[in-house]
C-alpha cells in the first residue's frame, strides 16, 4: 500500500487524458455506472485474489473522465459577441501586476458567466492604484486571445475561465463604481503593494524588479533583458513564486524554529501558518497553491504521526505529492494539461525519487567523506545540491523541449551558481520584509539589492554563453522523458541490487 495513492492520482490523470485526447461517446450517467460496475466487481473478485483490486483504478480513472467531461467549458457563444464587446461593468478577482504605464488583471463582468484579462493602459505619466475587488467600468477594445503555432493562447486563457482580452485607456476608459469581492483578499494585496512600494524606496530601480519576481511572483516590471538573460539559461523558476521558492523560505524558518527547540508538533503548524500567510500575499498563484496542498498533507502527516496518531513511516513524501495533485486535478481537471503544473510536479517527483532512501544519492557521493564530520557535511550539502539540481533538470526538460522546443545543456551548471545566491538573497529579504517598519530596513534592503545586483550579473554572464539554450523539436520531449524514465529505473535497479546482491537486481532480472 505504500505507492496506493501514487496509483490512484495517475489513473485519475490518465481518465482525464483519455477523455481529452479520445472523446468518449459516453454520457456521464454512463461514465458513472462504468465506474461503479468497475469499483465492484474488483471487490467481488477480490475474494478470488486480490490482484483483481487493481480493476479499482479503472474505476478511478472512469472518474476522473467523468470530471473532466463535467468540468469542460465551451465559450462559443461569447466568442461570437467579443467583437461588438465595448462596455462591462464589474470587479477585479486577481492581485493586478503592475508595469510604469499599464497594469493588468482579471475581470468578472456581472452580466458574463465567463471572466476578461483587462490591460490598462496609463501612459508615460503611470495611473492609478487598482486592487483586488475594486468595481469597475471598463470601456474599450476587446478580442479574441491568439491561436499560435504550438500553443494555444485562446485555449490556454478558457481553461481558466477567461473568454477574451480587453485594452482599456486609463484617462478615458475606466470609472470607479466602489469595492467588492473578498475583503481579505483585498486587505492582502494592499499590504502587498505596500511592501513593495517600501523595497523600490531603498534598493535601486534596476534590481527592484528582480525583487518583485523573487518574493512576489510579479515579472511585469521585469526588463526584457533580464528576463531574456533568466530565460536563456532556464532559470525562469526563480522568477515565478514556486514550490522552489516556498522551499527555500520554509528551509530557513524551519532552521529557525528547530534551532529554538520547537517540537514538530508546534514548529509545523506555525510553518502552516506562514504558508497560508505567504499566499495571502502573493496572491494564490496555482504554482504556490499546488506547493502549499503538498506541504499540508505532509505537514498534516508530520503533526500526527509526532503526537503517536499514525506511524511515521506512513508520512511519506510520494504520497503527499500524489495526494496534492489528485485534489488539483479534481479541483480543475484541465490544470493536466497546464505547463506550470506539469513542470512543477515533474520537477518535484523526479527530485522526490533522487533524495529518497530507494536511490540514496546523497548517500553514495558522500560515504567517502564519513570519517571527517565537518567534511561529511560539506560532501552531503555539495551532493544534495548536485542531486537535486539533476533531478529538476530530468523532470522539466522533457516538458520545455515538448511546449517550446527549447533546452538548457547548461542549466545545471547555471542553477549549481544561481540558486545559492537566490537563496540567501530570498532569505535576506524576507527579513528585510519582516524589518520595513523599524529604523534597521534600510540597512536589510540595500543587503538584499547588492544580492540581486549580483544574481543579475551571473546570469546575464552565464546567458552569454555559447549554447546556454539550443532549439530542438518537440519529439526530443518524448525522447528526453524515456531516457529520463531509464536513467531512474536504472539507478533503482542498481540499487537495490546493491542492498541485496543474491536477490535483488538478479532475481529482478530473472
Amino acid at each position: 500500500m505504500t505507492y496506493s495513492l501514487v496509483g490512484v492520482a495517475l489513473a485519475f490523470g490518465v481518465g482525464i487524458l483519455v477523455e481529452r485526447l479520445l472523446p468518449l461517446a459516453l454520457g456521464n450517467v454512463a461514465l458513472l455506472g462504468l465506474a461503479t460496475g468497475a469499483a465492484i466487481l474488483s471487490v467481488v473478485l477480490a475474494r478470488l485474489s486480490r490482484g483483481f483490486l487493481v480493476g479499482l483504478l479503472v474505476a478511478v480513472g472512469a472518474l476522473g473522465a467523468l470530471r473532466a467531461q463535467s468540468g469542460e467549458r465551451s465559450f462559443a457563444d461569447l466568442y461570437r459577441r467579443v467583437p461588438e464587446l465595448r462596455e462591462v461593468t464589474g470587479t477585479v478577482v486577481s492581485y493586478p501586476d503592475l508595469r510604469p504605464t499599464m497594469t493588468t488583471f482579471f475581470f468578472a463582468p456581472d452580466s458574463l458567466p465567463a471572466r476578461l484579462r483587462v490591460t490598462v493602459f496609463w501612459g508615460e505619466g503611470g495611473g492609478e492604484e487598482v486592487y483586488y475587488g475594486d468595481r469597475l467600468r471598463l470601456k474599450g477594445e476587446t478580442e479574441l486571445a491568439a491561436r499560435l503555432p504550438g500553443f494555444d493562447y485562446r485555449r490556454y486563457l478558457a481553461e481558466q475561465g477567461v473568454f477574451a482580452l480587453m485594452d482599456v485607456d486609463g484617462e478615458e476608459g475606466l470609472e470607479r463604481l466602489g469595492i467588492g469581492g473578498n475583503g481579505f483578499l483585498r486587505l492582502g494585496n494592499v499590504l502587498r503593494e505596500r511592501l513593495l512600494d517600501r523595497l523600490d524606496r531603498v534598493i535601486s530601480a534596476d534590481v527592484a524588479a528582480l525583487a518583485h519576481g523573487l518574493l512576489f511572483g510579479e515579472r511585469a516590471s521585469l526588463s526584457d533583458e533580464v528576463d531574456e538573460a533568466f530565460r536563456r539559461t532556464g532559470l525562469t523558476h526563480l522568477l515565478a513564486i514556486s514550490g522552489m521558492n516556498l522551499a527555500i523560505f520554509l528551509a530557513g524558518l524551519w532552521f529557525v524554529l528547530r534551532f529554538l527547540g520547537l517540537r514538530p508538533v508546534l514548529a509545523y503548524p506555525l510553518v502552516g501558518a506562514s504558508v497560508l500567510a505567504i499566499l495571502w500575499l502573493v496572491g494564490l498563484p496555482v504554482s504556490l497553491v499546488r506547493a502549499a496542498i503538498l506541504f499540508g498533507f505532509l505537514a498534516l502527516g508530520s503533526v500526527l504521526a509526532d503526537l503517536g496518531a499514525i506511524l511515521r513511516r506512513s508520512v511519506s513524501v510520494t504520497q503527499g505529492l500524489a495526494a496534492a495533485a489528485l485534489v488539483i486535478l479534481a479541483i480543475r481537471p484541465t490544470a493536466l494539461f497546464d505547463v506550470g503544473f506539469q513542470l512543477s510536479f515533474g520537477a518535484t517527483a523526479a527530485i522526490v525519487a533522487v533524495v529518497s532512501s530507494a536511490l540514496g544519492a546523497r548517500e553514495s557521493v558522500s560515504a567517502p567523506a564519513e570519517r571527517n564530520a565537518l567534511l561529511e557535511r560539506v560532501a552531503r550539502y555539495g551532493a544534495g545540491l548536485v542531486a537535486v539540481s539533476l533531478a529538476a533538470q530530468a523532470g522539466t526538460a522533457p516538458f520545455l523541449a515538448w511546449h517550446f522546443g527549447m533546452v538548457y545543456p547548461l542549466s545545471l551548471f547555471a542553477n549549481l551558481l544561481v540558486v545559492p545566491l537566490a537563496t540567501v538573497a530570498m532569505w535576506v529579504g524576507a527579513v528585510a520584509l519582516f524589518l520595513c517598519a523599524t529604523p534597521l530596513f534600510p540597512l536589510a534592503g540595500a543587503a538584499f539589492g547588492g544580492l540581486l545586483g549580483a544574481m543579475i550579473w551571473c546570469v546575464e554572464r552565464l546567458a552569454a554563453l555559447p549554447l546556454t539554450a539550443v532549439a530542438v523539436s518537440p519529439v526530443v520531449g518524448v525522447w528526453l522523458a524515456g531516457v529520463s524514465l531509464y536513467v531512474f529505473g536504472a539507478l533503482l535497479l542498481l540499487r537495490r541490487g546493491a542492498q541485496d546482491p543474491l536477490g535483488g537486481a538478479s532475481g529482478v532480472l530473472r
